[in-house]
């Protein structure tokens, strides 16, 4: 083997610790992406898998319309619409069918609202079994009850279905005449 002259041994070896040096910055740059990587990856996951916080319940507007069937004097069935004041309640739901149940015809005596609850969009009423058990009257009746029902429900934005129950048990119908075993879309007014 051929000697090498001093000056190209220190070239050689100022090479080779350039390269090994660039070597150590590489591997260290690859750990530190590895790494970053990784935190990237374990933000996402927990960001995926925490739950999202409830939103806040919705704000009950400060008058809502109560839909009062009535018959006009040409015989054709008719939604007086009434406001009513239901900023300071405790349960607007309540207090706008309650009034619905006072001041509608079409209710059988005695019927009254046990209770009123939401779950998400869909409003539970609750009735007791006078609703069913004395309703004496025929599809256009029963159709009246709903649609004020559904009516009253769409004066509540947040609102978009309606489940009747009657003594906390879902009901087939009020006469016989409409199909109440799911829940009913509630009727706007545009």
């Amino acid at each position: 083997m051929r000697k090498l002259a001093p000056l190209q041994q220190r070239r050689r070896q100022a090479r080779r610790k350039a390269v090994s040096e660039a070597r150590r910055v590489q591997a260290l740059l690859g750990i530190l992406l590895i790494g970053i990587a990784l935190i990237a990856i374990g933000v996402g996951v927990w960001t995926r898998l925490r739950p999202l916080p409830e939103p806040p319940p919705p704000v009950p507007p400060e008058t809502v319309k109560v839909y009062v069937p009535a018959v006009s004097p040409q015989g054709e069935l008719t939604y007086e619409p009434r406001n009513l004041t239901v900023k300071a309640s405790q349960n607007p739901y309540y207090d706008a069918f309650t009034y619905l149940l006072q001041h509608a015809s079409g209710f059988p005596k005695g019927t009254r609202l046990l209770r009123v609850k939401r779950e998400g969009n869909t409003l539970v009423l609750d009735f007791s079994k006078e609703l069913v058990d004395d309703f004496k009257g025929g599809s256009d009746e029963e159709a009246g009850i709903i649609n004020a029902i559904a009516r009253t429900a769409g004066s509540f934005p947040e609102i978009e279905r309606v489940r009747i129950l009657v003594e906390d048990k879902p009901v087939e119908s009020i006469g016989g005449h409409i199909d109440l075993t799911e829940p009913i879309s509630v009727l706007r007014e545009r």
